[in-house]
């Protein structure tokens, strides 16, 4: 009887044994899993910084570029500007230059009809 019962604790006590190994063995596999999907994980997000990285600096550079363009504007309407109020001074000194001359073919005029 004694005996029996010892052989039946044996048989459960290795039952028991191939359990554990399984259970142990199942244990590896999934952290041997987590891993790999941590490793996978790791990769994706380093492609996320890198991705997010470029579109900081495309972000930048098109602030920088649209700024840049705001500033070239700027400048060329004050090159505008100082071009019209140039136009503007020599069309009046154009207009001075032939009122003048006007006047002084009236009075050449004038004088070769006071000779003659």
């Amino acid at each position: 009887d004694k005996a029996n019962k010892n052989g039946e604790k044996f048989k459960q006590t290795e039952s028991l044994e191939s359990e554990c190994q399984g259970f142990s063995e199942k244990i590896q596999a999934f952290g041997t899993t987590v891993e790999t999907l941590v490793e996978i994980l790791d990769g994706e997000a380093q492609k996320i910084e890198q991705d997010k990285m470029r579109a900081i600096g495309q972000r930048n550079r098109a602030e920088m570029e649209a700024e840049a363009r705001r500033r070239k504007e700027s400048m060329m309407k004050v090159a505008i500007t100082d071009k019209t109020f140039e136009l503007e001074r020599l069309v009046f000194q154009l207009n001075s230059l032939e009122r003048a001359e006007r006047e002084q073919k009236a009075l050449i005029e004038k004088l070769s009809n006071n000779e003659t």
